[in-house]
């Protein structure tokens, strides 16, 4: 299923995921990113609702085979296989960036368990893969009883997942352990429900758009400000707002000109999802090298900004004149090795 907003909708969810590793990776914090990342986090629920809209939707056909699922898994298995190298090798230069003891065999060994824990920031591709598992292995089973538990495992991750295992369990998990059961509810709800969504988005107006956003800056205020018992009730409402919110503006967005470099952000952003933090590594080791780290320290919101901008945009422009050579199969799979559903 192509659609324009959902490239859209796409596109700003990867600057969003280019935003946090941008301030995670920053020499200082700033503050100005870690206030709007707070109020407006949607960028992976969208990501992978994108995702089962586009590629979950014909798993869900009662008719579908072993080779319809290969087709759909094959692809993201590869890329996440052929980037492990790419993620060991800044995750070490971040290290001597840092001026940190590197531990090869540690990070030898992370690539080594990385089929089942996820290594690095692409683990993305992993969780998908095993969404669309599940998708496939439910397809026969009534909507709702796959909706439910989904659902319900989702918020209880989003509010409560942290609090109720504990810091020291939630940072051995790392964000791909974490992913894989908070965000199967948007992967499972996008396969099951495309039609109806992209119906729903498309009636919808500039007013309800705009509404929503407001609404989602009102939650991330609230939730920010809460605390107690509230405030992880309040963290699952601005989630799902905020991924509903996103929808729309995506859709409203696409009705104008300015928004075709986000649609076309969106449409090849395996590309910079799978670049982006190797060239933050690689600009924050230059600048350490040639001296200008402590500007970038010295003005911290300008790094982060600068940071987003290069690896958003970066990879995409260097891949664009390459894409029809050899190169290209560093972002999809050979055509000979695919599976034809």
């Amino acid at each position: 299923m192509r659609v324009g907003w959902l490239d859209t909708a796409k596109g700003l969810a990867i600057a969003g995921i280019v935003l946090i590793h941008a301030t995670s990776w920053s020499p200082s914090p700033s503050p100005e990113a870690t206030w709007l990342l707070q109020r407006f986090l949607a960028s992976l629920p969208v990501f992978f609702l994108v995702s089962g809209i586009v590629s979950g939707r014909s798993l869900t056909d009662p008719a579908a085979t072993v080779r319809t699922l290969a087709a759909r898994v094959l692809p993201l298995c590869y890329l996440y296989t052929l980037w492990q190298p790419v993620v060991l090798g800044y995750r070490v230069l971040r290290d001597v960036t840092a001026g940190t003891s590197v531990d090869l065999v540690g990070e030898l060994l992370r690539v080594a368990a990385s089929p089942i824990r996820p290594n690095g920031e692409i683990w993305y591709l992993w969780a998908l893969a095993l969404h669309l598992v599940v998708i496939w292995a439910t397809r026969r089973l009534p909507t709702a009883a796959v909706l439910i538990p989904t659902f319900v495992m989702c918020a209880a991750l989003i509010g409560w997942g942290r609090t109720a295992l504990g810091d020291d369990t939630w940072h051995v998990l790392g964000p791909g352990l974490q992913g894989l059961p908070l965000y199967l509810f948007f992967t499972v709800v996008g396969a099951r429900a495309a039609s109806p969504i992209v119906a729903r988005v498309e009636r919808t107006g500039p007013t309800t758009s705009v509404c929503a956003l407001v609404l989602w800056a009102v939650l991330g205020e609230l939730h920010a400000r809460l605390g107690g018992v509230a405030q992880p009730a309040v963290g699952v409402v601005q989630t799902m707002v905020g991924t509903v919110a996103v929808l729309l503006a995506a859709r409203t967005a696409t009705r104008y000109a300015w928004a075709t470099p986000i649609s076309a952000l969106g449409r090849w952003s395996v590309v910079p999802y799978l670049t982006h933090t190797a060239i933050i590594a690689v600009t924050l080791a230059a600048a350490l090298w040639s001296g200008a780290m402590p500007l970038l320290v010295a003005h911290p919101t300008l790094t982060v900004a600068g940071l987003t901008i290069l690896g958003t945009t970066f990879g995409l422009v260097a891949f664009v004149p390459l894409r029809n050579t050899p190169v290209a199969f560093a972002f999809r799979l050979p055509s000979r090795r695919r599976v034809q559903a």
